[in-house]
């Protein structure tokens, strides 16, 4: 996972991301080099030159042609300030785009959310291209799904690196304070269900925290889901403790549920009365015959039948990801009523 930062964070917020960032090993920052909010921009480089030797932070920074302009003598070496890549947001043609990474030898990325496969096909040869997806700041703006998954294809089948953006979950970034997702689907979720759901669509994609840090927590789940292991918080009735822990979903899919391997024949130590239905996102124990004990995750809204009861269910924050549970995947149930499973304690509230 990569971090951001900018001229326009507050310095207590810039001091928050790189710490968490280095703490975790994470030396690649992205920032930008032609924001108009930014007022000072030769300043700007010296601060990024300045962490880069302190901290051993480097840059992908995004840039345009007038954004280079502004930045005069201090943008003449931008390499000896940490910068190991370029990202070439607006202005720039094939053509410019080559003549840029000749210039400067630094790696390329281009702007994932809008090259076409015609553009990509016409810089084939170029050194170290990587694809990067756009935030979109104006609430209305962001990303489709289906586009983002269509656009995301242009890179991962030619085997290029590819980035994408999860909104922060403490700190909006200036001038709209709105959140600065990829898909506008994510723009008021947290960072941890936005990239598991960027990664299920674009598979290897790399996740960019666009805006302040991360809750530790969410940041542990992000790493466990890379790992092959979804972290799933819920809500569970009195005596079902023992739900809490790893299971593995059986391989077969039947668009109604997912069972839980190794819960058949469990006794009923817990339960609750399902009200109308047994909802997407419950975890229901099959009390008919053989089958007693085996706790299906609902994957889809089912009518009462009189054959199962109510163990508990995703949290609501997080119920989400029930649609992007695979046969076969490795989940974590874990109380989301725990500082460390549930809201955004250490964090302040969600956004």
């Amino acid at each position: 996972m990569l971090w951001s930062v900018y001229a326009t964070d507050d310095e207590e917020v810039r001091d928050a991301v790189v710490d968490q960032a280095c703490s975790l090993g994470a030396v690649e920052l992205f920032t930008s080099l032609h924001m108009p909010e930014t007022q000072d921009p030769a300043s700007w480089v010296r601060w990024m030159s300045h962490v880069h030797r302190t901290r051993g932070a480097r840059f992908w920074a995004d840039v345009s042609p007038a954004g280079l302009a502004r930045l005069g003598p201090a943008g003449a070496d931008l390499a000896g300030c940490g910068v190991v890549g370029l990202r070439l947001d607006y202005g720039y043609d094939v053509e410019g785009v080559r003549a840029v990474a000749a210039a400067t030898g630094l790696p390329i990325a281009l702007n994932a959310s809008t090259v076409s496969a015609v553009e990509l096909d016409a810089l084939a040869g170029v050194e170290g291209l990587v694809g990067w997806h756009n935030f979109y700041p104006r609430p209305g703006t962001g990303l489709d799904g289906g586009y983002y998954a269509r656009q995301s294809r242009l890179f991962t089948s030619r085997g290029l690196r590819l980035l994408a953006f999860v909104p922060g979950e403490v700190t909006r970034r200036a001038p709209l304070y709105r959140g600065l997702p990829t898909l506008e689907e994510h723009r008021h979720r947290d960072a941890y269900t936005s990239a598991v759901r960027l990664r299920a669509l674009a598979d290897g994609v790399e996740v960019v925290c666009a805006e302040g840090v991360v809750a530790p927590h969410h940041l542990e789940w992000i790493r466990r889901a890379e790992d092959g292991v979804l972290t799933l918080p819920v809500n569970l009735a009195p005596g079902c403790a023992w739900l809490e822990g790893d299971w593995r979903l059986r391989v077969e899919e039947t668009g109604r549920s997912h069972r839980l391997e190794g819960t058949r024949g469990r006794a009923l130590s817990g339960a609750c009365a399902n009200a109308d239905a047994m909802e997407t996102g419950s975890l229901q124990m099959d009390t008919l015959g053989r089958y007693r004990g085996e706790v299906h995750l609902m994957t889809a809204t089912a009518p009462l039948d009189g054959e199962h009861v109510r163990l508990g269910e995703v949290a609501a924050p997080y119920r989400c990801l029930v649609g992007l549970l695979r046969g076969g995947q490795q989940v974590r149930l874990v109380r989301a009523d725990r500082p460390a499973a549930g809201a955004l304690a250490d964090a302040g509230p969600p956004i």
